[in-house]
């Protein structure tokens, strides 16, 4: 029996399907709008001067809300190689197991080989850089799409599916999304690259201000020493002539004497003040380590007993000589040990330790070759310094001390004058723990 349809009944039907049409329009508009907004976003990033893992953070949650997906890692290009940077919906121990991987024959290296997006309906079934994906919960295939900017691959951004292609029609929009994050990487690394260049800059506009500080301090030092030397040869003179016309027996004849030897030590301070400020030749000869320190240690005894700071020294036998200037190596371990007597409390500890040892030169400082190296060790038990400021402790002007205390020239000095004589030095330490400072000088052979 046929059973006619009234005209109402048309009509209802009529309008039921125009309702599920614009129903369906409305819906598609909705998310073309919510396409172009998402897009929009991530165009607006470009133009912004963020840090790459933020941006890729910020894109990456625009690209996963737009396609209802929730588990993806973005890669960066660098050297033939994948680094991990961004992930989502995925736990830390898996990633770290892919954090790293070779631009190799599987998918990912596909997609940056052919610059074009590479379908895993199956990662079971794929040779896949990163198959051990399938082991998180609902992962059943991957999109590997190229991040590019001008053709050329900057990244990889892969999406992890829950079922086989859910989003292939959307290839087009993954087009255009990629370009755009592409473009994003670019332009975040240039903005890296112009930061560093700026910081770069200025490291060696710093430098060139401590250097014309330095020559300035140099040129101050040589003028104070030559006005000091004047009247203090005036005075030796006097003192001289007024000790030849005393007889041994006289009082006074002791004192003359405590005044010549006082103004020899203040005349051969002089001597080091000009050479250090390089206005006078520096000497090089053969010097024994062991001297040069036992006169260190005398010419500095009396601030070490004010301190009640313990200095223990072992010294290796029958070391060979250095080729260096005997006052320069003075200033070397006058520098260090006064930082060590800084550090180090009243009833602490500084030892020095001489010795022989064989490496292969630094090829930066020596020609490399196997030779003998005298090292000297200075230890102590002090406050120690910062791992922060370890990379630091040797640049001009440097100083942890409070203000006035230091100039944070002395190590800036010593580093200087070590690595002239083909040496080089290291430092060691911890908050706390003391400080150790190890000087490696070339032996003659």
């Amino acid at each position: 029996m046929t059973v006619k349809k009234s005209a109402k009944t048309k009509k209802g039907i009529a309008a039921s399907g125009n309702t599920l049409k614009k129903k369906s329009m409305l819906d598609a508009l909705i998310y073309k709008n919510k396409i172009l907004a998402a897009i929009n976003n991530i165009a607006i990033d470009i133009g912004r001067p963020l840090h790459l893992e933020e941006l890729l953070n910020t894109a990456q949650e625009e690209i996963l809300n737009l396609l209802k997906i929730n588990k993806s890692i973005i890669y960066l290009v660098k050297n033939n190689r994948l680094e991990a940077i961004t992930y989502r919906g995925i736990n830390e121990d898996f990633v770290s197991q892919v954090k790293t991987i070779n631009v190799g024959n599987g998918p990912a290296g596909k997609a940056v080989n052919t610059k074009k997006i590479v379908i895993v309906d199956d990662i079971l079934s794929s040779h896949c850089e990163i198959m051990n994906i399938s082991n998180i919960k609902g992962v059943k295939g991957c999109i590997f799409i190229p991040l590019k900017s001008k053709e050329r691959v900057m990244g990889v951004l892969t999406l992890c599916l829950e079922r086989p292609n859910p989003i292939i029609k959307e290839i087009n929009l993954l087009e255009s999304i990629s370009n755009h994050v592409g473009t994003l990487i670019e332009n975040a690394l240039l903005f890296k690259e112009k930061e560093q260049a700026y910081e770069e800059l200025k490291a060696i506009q710093d430098r060139l201000v401590q250097m014309e500080t330095l020559i300035a301090i140099g040129k101050l030092t040589t003028g104070l020493a030559h006005e000091i030397a004047t009247p203090l040869n005036i005075i030796s003179g006097r003192a001289e002539y007024l000790l030849s016309e005393l007889g041994e027996t006289d009082i006074r004849t002791e004192n003359l004497k405590v005044i010549i030897s006082q103004i020899e030590r203040i005349t051969e301070l002089v001597k080091r003040l000009l050479t250090l400020a390089g206005s006078e030749k520096a000497k090089i000869e053969n010097v024994n380590i062991n001297n040069v320190i036992s006169d260190m240690l005398a010419f500095m005894e009396r601030k070490i007993i004010n301190t009640g700071i313990n200095i223990e020294t072992f010294l290796g036998d029958n070391l060979p000589s250095i080729k260096i200037n005997q006052h320069r190596l003075q200033q070397v371990f006058i520098n260090i040990i006064s930082n060590s007597i800084d550090a180090t409390q009243r009833g602490g500890k500084i030892s020095l330790r001489t010795y022989l040892i064989m490496e292969e030169a630094k090829p930066s400082i020596i020609p490399s070759r196997h030779r003998s190296f005298i090292c000297a060790e200075i230890s102590d038990t002090g406050c120690g310094i910062e791992e922060k400021h370890l990379n630091k402790i040797f640049d001009p002007f440097f100083t942890t001390k409070k203000s006035g205390e230091g100039t944070g020239l002395g190590l800036a000095i010593t580093k200087s004058i070590i690595e002239e004589y083909g040496g080089d030095i290291e430092v060691k330490s911890s908050a706390g723990k003391g400080t150790s400072f190890i000087i490696r000088l070339p032996a003659e052979e």
